[in-house]
């Protein structure tokens, strides 16, 4: 998207590059939607003419539950949806450093009860949400959507609990889902630079789950879902050196299963790796915007 613009790293910076935001016109940045950590900030993005309401796009961006940021360029897959009619939101979360398991869903929920409350005063359209993420944040989306009205995933407690946190659809890009299956894989497939495996799942939940995979079941989102579960659509690559595609296969299969086939879309990649350029082409964005402009 021409006015998006890649800022160099700073020095000594790891991750993904940030997004220079300064060409869109209308924005809304670091707004807190809760109070118990810094990191409960939003940024909103809206297209450049028009009162809305605009229906809404709600993006949590990866990084292994440990990092990343809600103005990296990890929000390219969606930001585009400004100049096609859609507010584009990006939410942080609370790190695994910070709060376990199921903090980052909370906070997640929290973000779209939130924006639903206060949807008049940026011009979002409360009844026309969508959610998304890539990696870890297709986790959080896909976890938020297939437990839609379930109060004991709400984490009603940290507040706007009159709102609900429902949405339209869900977008997952290169997620991990069953973080079983994810600590598997990682213990499997250790980091070539250190030789080490990153446990990063263990650090999300607050124990070792190599080997307990039963405390992993309440964090699974094919555990949970119900009719009630919103179109998903879940892209994966083949070739993914950092998740496994396994899991967004089950939980496809899963969905469709007990929704229904054709709730949840499917498209595996070949020969493509974590974050792999196919799923930014513009032939993808289309796609991504086609499964929204079909839910909407």
């Amino acid at each position: 998207m021409d006015v998006i613009k890649q800022l160099p790293p700073e020095k000594g910076v790891m991750g993904p590059p940030m997004m220079d935001v300064s060409g869109i016109k209308r924005k809304f940045l670091d707004i807190p939607y809760g109070s118990e950590s810094p990191n409960q900030k939003l940024d909103i993005y809206l297209p450049d003419e028009g009162e809305g309401p605009f229906p809404t796009i709600i993006w949590a961006h990866g990084g292994a539950f440990l990092g990343g940021d809600k103005r990296d360029m990890q929000s390219i897959y969606v930001i585009d949806g400004i100049r096609r009619g859609y507010a584009v939101v990006s939410a942080e979360y609370r790190f695994s450093g910070e709060a376990k398991f199921p903090a980052a869903v909370f906070d997640f929920k929290l973000a779209l009860r939130f924006l639903r409350a206060n949807a008049a005063k940026w011009f979002l359209d409360g009844d026309r949400f969508f959610t998304g993420g890539d990696s870890a944040g297709a986790y959080l989306a896909a976890f938020c959507a297939s437990t839609q009205d379930d109060p004991a995933f709400e984490g009603a407690h940290t507040g706007y609990a009159e709102y609900s946190s429902s949405v339209r659809g869900a977008i997952g890009l290169f997620g991990c889902y069953d973080l079983h299956l994810q600590s598997q894989f990682s213990a499997a497939h250790p980091m070539a630079s250190t030789g080490q495996p990153v446990m990063f799942v263990d650090k999300f939940v607050g124990a070792e789950t190599l080997n307990n995979p039963n405390v992993l079941y309440f964090s699974n989102p094919s555990n949970f879902v119900t009719r009630n579960c919103p179109p998903m659509f879940i892209q994966c690559g083949d070739k993914d050196q950092v998740v496994p595609y396994e899991g967004s296969i089950q939980l496809a299969e899963r969905i469709n299963a007990v929704c229904g086939e054709g709730r949840a879309e499917l498209t595996i990649f070949h020969d493509a790796l974590h974050g792999d350029p196919q799923y930014e082409t513009p032939e993808n964005i289309d796609r991504i915007f086609a499964f929204i402009e079909k839910n909407k």
